[in-house]
């Protein structure tokens, strides 16, 4: 391979563009945590009452009031662990809509939202509307909300090509029709400040440790704001009220069976550390002068079909290519990016790339401008 950038992380020269599937390169402080972690106290959180023990379910609590303090909660305990925000979306959705109910969900989910929904449909449980993204968000919405519509299931962001949805917009419609929100926030938690003082109750935020907040693969979280009537999508041990047979009724011990990923989750908690002393703001400001950059280069190359970037994702294709040769192409370059259809079959109907797929690049506070030039420079030299 041809080495060009001036990245190196560990033993490979690259430029990493594919940053919405996970970030590759972490903050130092992550790293560390994870020797820290299994060598100073691996033990497990809140299963025996050991000081190796406790000292593992205190760090876990404080990644918690480091969750609900960098969304705006007060409500720590009502931060829920997962293995990844499809498990949590699981949980929101699977322990919140109640049968016979309508359901609103956007024309840019990901399957983390569609394929559980569409399930709960098949079984004859609920049903489900789209409301499309583009226009007049408020009123695509309010003008599907039906007498049996008692939830929205929103993404945040599109992991397609950035196209945002406005949370505030989300929370005004569902104060005003007394909605359930569940919004995916995993593509733009850790690029942009989203504030839950905003959410209404009966709401959810359900979000990946290992995407712009810099953890490890391997945990995820819900939080919950006054949810009170929540059915456990799984039930198991929880290291409390051992003697009953049914989960305990408080959060978070009532959704979270069996051992916590706990190196993960305090990977986690350094990747919010992290985040907090950059300033979320300065990395918002950062990574949008990136995104706009490529995204000019894109729209300026005769070759490349645009189909749109924003906060730090975007796609494209080059004419009379397949997305996938367009990757390999790039990879052999050391550019490494992700092609196909993201598990968002749904966003690629209303982009009107379902037959194709796109290209997508998608960055992080730790790419650099002159990557861009690069990338110009091999699809110039490669597809011109």
């Amino acid at each position: 391979m041809k080495q060009i950038s001036t990245i190196k992380y560990g033993a490979i020269n690259m430029i990493y563009f594919d940053n919405a599937a996970t970030t590759y390169i972490k903050p130092k402080k992550v790293y560390d945590s994870l020797a820290d972690t299994l060598l100073n106290y691996g033990a497990n959180a809140g299963r025996s009452s050991h000081s190796l023990a406790a000292k593992t379910s205190e760090k876990v609590f404080e990644t918690r009031e480091k969750i609900s303090g960098f969304f705006d909660i007060d409500t720590p305990e009502n931060v829920v662990f997962t293995t990844n925000a499809t498990y949590a979306l699981n949980i929101a959705i699977k322990g919140l809509i109640k049968k016979g109910e309508h359901i609103l969900i956007s024309d840019m989910e990901h399957n983390s939202v569609l394929r559980p929904i569409e399930a709960l449909k098949d079984e004859g449980y609920s049903d489900y509307s789209v409301f499309a993204t583009a226009g007049d968000l408020e009123k695509n919405i309010t003008s599907q909300i039906k007498p049996d519509t008692k939830i929205i299931v929103s993404n945040l962001m599109s992991n397609v090509n950035g196209r945002e949805i406005d949370y505030r917009i989300l929370c005004k419609i569902a104060k005003t029709h007394k909605l359930k929100l569940i919004v995916d926030a995993s593509q733009i938690a850790g690029h942009k400040k989203i504030s839950m003082s905003h959410f209404p109750d009966n709401s959810v935020l359900c979000a990946p440790a290992h995407k712009g907040l810099f953890g490890i693969q391997g945990a995820g979280f819900a939080i919950f704001k006054s949810c009170n009537e929540l059915k456990p999508l799984i039930e198991g041990g929880s290291g409390s009220e051992s003697k009953s047979r049914f989960m305990p009724k408080l959060l978070p011990e009532r959704l979270e069976a069996g051992t916590l990923p706990i190196p993960s989750i305090i990977s986690l908690g350094c990747g919010i550390d992290y985040i907090n002393k950059i300033g979320i703001d300065k990395i918002e400001e950062k990574i949008n002068i990136l995104t706009d950059k490529i995204s000019q280069i894109l729209s300026e190359q005769k070759n490349v079909i645009f189909y749109g970037g924003n906060n730090g994702v975007i796609s494209f294709n080059i004419k009379g290519q397949n997305s996938e040769y367009t990757a390999d192409i790039l990879n052999t370059n050391d550019i490494f990016i992700r092609a196909g259809f993201h598990c968002a079959p749904l966003a690629h109907k209303t982009l009107g790339t379902y037959k194709c797929g796109t290209c997508r690049i998608s960055l992080s506070y730790f790419n650099k401008i002159n990557e861009a030039d690069i990338l110009n420079k091999v699809l110039k030299e490669n597809f011109s």
